[in-house]
Parts: C-alpha cells; sequence; structure tokens
C-alpha cells in the first residue's frame, strides 16, 4: 500500500459562530479564489488509555473533500508530519507499524467521530501559486470516550507547501488577518483535543523522584519513537538520550529498584542489557548524522583548493550511504518484538517504581489542590524524597571522583598519546553525564546550592562531548581515505580536516581539569548547603521543644 509523507503547518483560532469570516481583501497582497465547501466526517482511533492522544499523534479515517483516506499525524518542531494511505475498512499496517512503540500489542478503537462542514479559500501570491489554506470550520464531535457530544466553529490557516518561499510570512499574515477579524488563538492543539477533553498523565506525579525521572525518559522516548523509526536526526537523537537517562536512573536507584521489584517479574539487570543494546544501534547512526554535519561545517571554511570539491563529495557519498545502512538497523530493531518486550518491561517498572519505604511515596490519593495527576505531598515526604534524590547525587559523585583521580594521575605521570587521553576523559564524561542527569531531578531549593553544580556537569560534559565527536570524525575520516585512495583520488583535503579535528581536540582537553576541578567544587558547595540546613533544621527543632515546654 503507497504512503505518502506531508508537513502540516498551520495555526488555529477559535472564533464565535456568528463571526465574519476576513474579507478576500484583507488577506492582500495574497489573492483569495471563491471559497469551496466540503462536508468531511472522521473516525478517531487510539489504545484504550489514549496513548497516541497523550502523545499527540492522532490517527483517523476520513472522508469527504479532497484527501479522503487515512491519516497519522505525528508532532514535530517545525510543525506536524502526516503520513496518508487510501482509503479502505482496516487500518493500514504501515501506520500502525509507524507508532508500533505507543501502541504495542494493544487494539486501536474507534474514540471519537469528528464532523465538518469546511468552507475552504485558497490564498495565492502574486504569480498565481497558492500558498494557504484559509479554513472556515463548523465542528461536531461524539467522543466515545465521555459518550459526550459538543460543536464548535474555529478557523484554520495552513500552509500549502512548506517548501515555498516565504510560505511562513504568508501564513502569519494571513493569521494576522483572522486575528483582526475577532478570532482568537486556539488554546487547543487539534480538534481530537477539544473533542476528548485532558487525557491523564501515564502516571501520578510526586508519588516517588524515582518513578517521575523513568517516566519523563519513557515519555520522552515514546514522544519520539515515531520519529526515530523514521530515522529522523531528532528522533534518534531524542531516543537515545531517552535510552540513557532510563539506564541511568535504573543503576543510580537499583538498591531501591531491587527491593521494589523484588516480587515480580521485572529483572532489572536484563532491562540494563536491552537498553545498552539499543543504545548502541541508535549511537551508530547518530554518530554518523553528527560526524556529516560536523565535517560539512568544517569543510566549509576551506577553500575548494584546500578540501576539493571531489572531496566534499566522497564525504557526503560515503557518509549518506553509512546512515541508510545504520538507519535501517534502526528501524529494524524499533520494528522487533525484542522492542516492544523492552517497552512493556519499562511500563511495568513504572508501575511499581516509588514503591518502597522512604521513597516519598504517599499512601492516599492526590491531595486537595493538586493539579490532576500529581500527589500532594507532606512536608516529611517531601523531605524523603529530596534526600533519595541527594543520596544519588552522592553515589554518582563517588563515581565521578574515583575516574577522575585515576584519569588525573595517569595524565600527569604517563607520556599518553592524544589518543589515549582521550579515551581516558571519555570516561570522565560519561560519569559526569550520569551525575549530571542526578542533579537535574533535584528541584531548585533556596536552601540548597543546586545550580552551580548543574552547570559545571553541563559545562565538562558539552566540552567532552565536542572532544567525543572529534575522536568519531576522525575515525571516519580514515575509513574514507582509504576508500579514496583506493579510487586514486587526491586525500590532501581529508588530511586538512584530520588536523583541523586534531588540534580542535587538543585545545579542548587542554581545560579539562580545571572543568572537572569546577564539578567538584561545585559539589563541595552543595554539600555545605546541605549541612546548613540541616543545622538550621536542628536548631529549629530544639528551640521548638523548649517553647513547648
Amino acid at each position: 500500500m503507497s504512503i505518502s509523507e506531508s508537513l502540516e503547518v498551520e495555526s488555529k483560532f477559535e472564533v464565535g459562530a456568528d463571526t465574519l469570516p476576513p474579507s478576500a481583501e484583507s488577506f492582500a497582497p495574497l489573492v483569495a479564489d471563491p471559497p469551496v465547501e466540503h462536508d468531511l466526517s472522521a473516525v478517531y482511533y487510539d489504545t484504550a488509555d489514549l496513548s497516541l492522544t497523550r502523545h499527540k499523534i492522532t490517527l483517523r479515517r476520513r472522508t469527504g473533500g479532497t484527501d479522503e483516506g487515512w491519516h497519522l499525524k505525528l508532532p514535530g518542531k517545525d510543525g506536524r508530519t502526516e503520513l496518508r494511505a487510501p482509503l479502505g475498512d482496516e487500518i493500514p499496517e504501515s501506520l500502525v507499524a509507524a507508532v508500533a512503540g505507543v501502541v504495542r500489542r494493544r487494539d486501536l478503537t474507534p474514540i471519537a467521530r469528528i464532523d465538518n462542514r469546511r468552507q475552504v479559500t485558497l490564498l495565492r501570491d502574486a504569480d498565481g501559486t497558492a500558498v494557504v489554506e484559509f479554513c472556515d470550520d463548523r465542528v461536531t464531535t461524539c467522543s466515545h470516550v465521555h459518550d459526550t457530544e459538543s460543536g464548535w466553529r474555529e478557523w484554520e490557516t495552513e500552509i500549502v507547501d512548506p517548501t515555498l518561499p516565504h510560505a511562513g510570512e504568508a501564513l502569519a499574515a494571513a493569521s494576522a488577518a483572522c486575528v483582526a477579524a475577532g478570532a482568537e488563538v486556539s488554546s487547543s492543539s487539534s480538534k481530537l483535543a477539544r473533542a476528548v477533553g485532558p487525557v491523564p498523565d501515564l502516571w501520578d506525579r510526586g508519588v516517588s523522584p524515582v518513578r517521575d525521572a523513568l517516566g519523563e525518559d519513557l515519555r520522552q522516548l515514546l514522544d519520539h519513537d515515531p520519529a526515530a523509526r523514521r530515522v529522523t536526526m531528532t528522533g534518534v537523537h531524542q531516543v537515545r538520550v531517552a535510552v540513557r537517562g532510563l539506564r541511568s536512573t535504573i543503576g543510580t536507584y537499583a538498591a531501591e529498584l531491587e527491593a521494589e521489584t523484588a516480587d515480580t517479574d521485572i529483572d532489572l539487570p536484563s532491562l540494563l542489557d536491552e537498553l545498552k543494546v539499543l543504545a548502541a544501534v541508535l549511537g551508530k547512526v547518530r554518530d554518523i548524522q553528527v560526524v556529516a554535519e560536523r565535517l560539512e561545517t568544517i569543510a566549509a571554511e576551506y577553500p575548494e583548493d584546500v578540501v576539493s570539491a571531489q572531496t566534499r563529495a566522497r564525504l557526503r557519498t560515503e557518509l549518506d550511504f553509512e546512515e541508510k545502512r545504520a538507519g535501517e538497523r534502526v528501524t529494524a530493531a524499533l520494528g522487533s518484538d525484542r522492542y516492544l518486550d523492552l517497552i512493556d518491561g519499562l511500563h511495568d517498572l513504572l508501575s511499581v517504581a516509588g514503591t518502597a519505604p522512604g521513597a516519598g511515596r504517599l499512601a492516599g490519593d492526590a491531595g486537595s489542590g493538586a493539579p490532576s495527576g500529581t500527589v500532594k505531598q507532606t512536608k516529611k515526604q517531601q523531605r524523603e524524597a529530596t534526600d533519595l534524590v541527594l543520596r544519588g547525587i552522592d553515589r554518582q559523585f563517588a563515581k565521578f571522583t574515583k575516574v577522575r583521580t585515576r584519569t588525573e594521575r595517569d595524565l600527569a605521570s604517563l607520556d599518553l598519546t592524544l589518543a589515549q587521553r582521550e579515551e581516558l576523559t571519555h570516561v570522565v564524561r560519561k560519569r559526569a553525564k550520569s551525575l549530571r542527569r542526578n542533579v537535574g531531578s533535584l528541584p531548585d531549593r533556596g536552601d540548597l546550592s543546586v545550580a552551580p553544580l548543574r552547570t559545571a556537569c553541563q559545562r565538562l560534559h558539552t566540552v567532552l562531548g565536542e572532544v567525543q565527536d572529534s575522536v568519531t570524525a576522525r575515525q571516519w575520516i580514515r575509513r574514507i581515505v582509504r576508500r579514496a585512495e583506493a579510487a586514486g583520488e587526491s586525500t590532501f583535503g581529508f588530511g586538512v580536516l584530520f588536523e583541523h579535528e586534531r588540534g580542535f581536540s587538543e585545545r579542548a582537553l587542554a581545560g579539562f581539569e580545571a572543568d572537572a576541578a569546577t564539578v567538584t567544587a561545585a559539589y563541595r558547595e552543595l554539600s555545605e548547603s546541605r549541612r546548613a540546613t540541616r543545622r538550621r533544621s536542628s536548631k529549629g527543632g530544639k528551640g521548638g521543644k523548649k517553647r513547648g515546654h
């Protein structure tokens, strides 16, 4: 079955039932076609717990209008990606496969029906090219989730072709005309979201900082799963970051999680192993994407008589080919039963995380005044939750200090090559990254000095991350050079790029010890603020007892 893909960039507006639409003159300099009316009807599908809706994904079967068929809309930074399949009675397998990580092995059933009488006006530029579509929609809905019906009127302005020059400016102008006519920017992201209403989070926030950390990473993984399946740079990167976060949280709080999973079938070592395998698969394509972007940028800094057009073309050809191969492995991994088993296991772990005593857990439901899905904790439970995170920070700092001390000793006492220094500091980077993650889950409090440690970890991680990107780039340059030599091509330009990267790494590593020392100093600052807080608490407690007598 043929699948088409397009980028949907639109603005939505709430408008009164009797509000007059913008006049053709108000859209100037765009020229308005005569309006055309369509009757549209769409049935929306989701899992029983609304997983697609929770992750801002919509799957519908639409009849009427010029785009009848099955539509799957996926969120993105620049707009929603829409996948379309021809009209049929069954949900196309290709669309289900595109969101398999979110749906897993569960059934998709109708959750809402939305009917829409749409009046469409095409807006054209001076050359007669359609650039924006203005839609005046009168909507009626039936939600199967709440067994409710509703109706409203809304306007939409949508770019016809996002690749057209000045399409964004045309959209902004058409949107301004809507506001001038009395419309307000919509508070809802889609018709379905408005019909269904708020969707509860996957987990109750505030039950435990460990559960919150696991839940945030699992949410991020599933939010970007569809994009990673299509091997977009952002999708692969964000899923990889989420996988690393899950590994870090499970590793940091292994003792607490082992107690909570003792009477279950959850196998923590197996989950960690599976996450490690997945990270490696994602890392391969991500490294190639980063290297391709990095080397293209560096090559552009040199004239063609230094880095020739042939050298640039060789780089693009080789890295495009390797990215495609690595991307196929990502697609295969995310489409496997092994991956779905991993996602099931992570959901199971999330369901029990935070149930052990001392995890900041509440016995009751969400407290009065707490946002939906957020547990209101007592001050004691808040202290227990903070202490749990601080214990995790202590554990990660101890690991960081161990590798930092060993690395600085070897750097000072041994005559090491650049490659050896890079390998040693790479281990420090990984520890700094885990420490940064734990610090990031600690809420800002006036009595705890958190920000300096967060900033110091970020700085060290960024610098050493750039070094590692340079290492990977040089590895690829060596590999591509061999192929260029075999083809009889000049390799001078590759040598220039290699030395550029080598010099960059040397300069970056020169500040390693100072950046690492800043992390240690910031940790000590946090520790001192903790001790000061305990002293104040202790004095306050003693004073309270005296006053009680």
